[in-house]
């Protein structure tokens, strides 16, 4: 017989996909153990109080009650510590009689703080972690839990697949830090017929190649990870645009040309935009780091000097741009000086990359961000 569900759960897990599967599974599961129940989900986390309010309140029309807030991760976060600290205290008294609370969090870490040790005191809290996502010239390091994850992802799909170690080892190394790509790849491995470590590795390929790794290496003026990039594209790697469709080989240069010259001139923009805005003293690659930055100082206390001045200016490349797009050009203008930005502009503009097709294409475009990524001497 199976243990009965916590009636306090927190899953957290790096990866959409997997706290979105195994959030489907327990509520499949509470709603077999309690078929006249009431399911009452949140799409977004409601504030503590309200959600203690629908915990304290029974229902009128069913004995028992399943609450799901699917974003939970605002309730673990220090920027919101008054709200994860009131819902810590009240879970610690609440009777829980007839209510079931589960809490779905995406998190790079294992949860922590008022709210995660109220849940380990009363209920349960699983973490399902994955491996961080490798450079083009790094192997998947993955530790015995995160392959245990992977190894349940799998099995979950395809069960067949279970016992056959080194068929679930090509599969973890090839698409181990994606887990909705690793489901979809032992999925064609049953269907092709072939169940083995080879047939992994030529179904996996070079590997897909995404516009975002371009704009990431540019960022942080990375050159042996654009090197990377670029040779996976050289050796047959498919480019995936930002909406995830295949681009057509012929087509490859001109959009990466296309790409860098608007992420080049976007930066330029931000750069005019913020002297004009009296920011300038803010466009410093350490001012503009950590992951607590867009919403500690950018969005609050640049954003709208620098939105001003952007509305003002007609024809701004940057009009347009949503919030994170524009904190984006912000930092790319932080990692380049003007003379930097304009010098590969026109590199990119002589090297006719944007108009031309073909591998010699890449091979400019290639020359051109090698040559102004890595961090200028001076």
């Amino acid at each position: 017989m199976a243990a009965p569900l916590p009636r306090l759960m927190l899953l957290a897990s790096p990866d959409e996909f997997l706290v979105e599967l195994e959030r489907n599974d327990f509520a499949a599961t509470w709603r077999r153990a309690h078929p006249d129940g009431e399911v009452l989900e949140f799409e977004a986390a409601p504030p503590a109080s309200r959600l203690l309010v629908e915990l304290a309140s029974p229902s009128l029309f069913s004995p028992q009650r399943l609450l799901v807030v699917a974003a939970a991760a605002v309730y673990l976060t220090a920027a919101d510590q008054p709200e994860g600290e009131m819902l810590a205290r009240a879970l610690g008294s609440l009777p829980l009689s007839d209510v079931t609370l589960l809490l779905v969090a995406v998190a790079k870490t294992a949860p922590g703080g008022p709210v995660a040790e109220a849940v380990a005191a009363r209920g349960q809290v699983r973490y399902l972690p994955l491996p961080d996502a490798p450079k083009p010239w790094e192997d998947v390091r993955v530790s015995r839990s995160q392959r245990a994850v992977l190894a349940s992802l799998v099995a979950r799909v395809a069960p067949q697949l279970a016992a056959e170690h080194e068929v679930l080892d090509a599969l973890i190394e090839a698409h181990g830090f994606r887990p909705r790509e690793l489901a979809k790849a032992a999925e064609r491995l049953l269907l092709s017929g072939e169940v083995s470590a080879a047939a992994v590795r030529e179904q996996a390929g070079v590997g897909e190649c995404t516009l975002r790794e371009l704009e990431e290496a540019v960022l942080h003026r990375d050159a042996q990870s654009f090197a990377g990039f670029a040779g996976r594209l050289a050796s047959g790697g498919a480019l995936a645009d930002w909406w995830g469709h295949a681009v057509a080989p012929d087509r490859v240069a001109i959009v990466l040309a296309g790409t860098l010259g608007r992420v080049l001139r976007q930066a330029l923009a931000a750069r005019a935009h913020a002297v004009r805005a009296g920011l300038a003293g803010e466009l410093q690659p350490a001012r503009c780091e950590g992951g607590g930055w867009y919403n500690r100082a950018f969005k609050p206390k640049l954003l709208p000097a620098l939105a001003a001045d952007i509305e003002a200016t007609a024809a701004s490349p940057l009009a347009g741009l949503s919030p994170w797009q524009l904190h984006r050009a912000f930092r790319l203008a932080a990692a380049y000086s003007e003379g930097e930005l304009i010098t590969a502009l026109a590199a990119l503009a002589r090297s006719g990359a944007e108009r031309e097709r073909g591998p010699a294409a890449l091979s400019a475009l290639s020359a051109v961000a090698l040559a102004f990524i890595p961090r200028s001497a001076g």
